[in-house]
């Protein structure tokens, strides 16, 4: 079975905390997992993973954060924007 491709990892960015993550631009659009706003086709966005609950007995799910959750900086001190 293959799986349609829905984004492409651009890089790395750093979090307010000052923690590294990988950095995305999606290929199709979908939801923010934090504030389901649309994440459009071309937009910069980073992951989260979400623990699931005890009582479900599944594995955690990676979920996508658009930057208006979660803003990524870039190397040289900007903030990630698009458009």
């Amino acid at each position: 079975m293959v799986r349609a491709v829905k984004s492409h990892r651009v890089g790395q960015a750093m979090l307010d905390d000052g923690l590294v993550t990988p950095a995305y631009r999606a290929v199709v659009a979908f939801e923010c997992g934090q504030c389901a706003k649309v994440i459009a086709p071309g937009a910069l966005f980073s992951r989260q993973t979400r623990p699931a609950p005890v009582s479900a007995m599944v594995a955690p799910t990676t979920v996508p954060i658009c930057i208006a959750c979660r803003p990524l900086g870039l190397e040289d001190g900007g903030i990630a924007v698009d458009g």
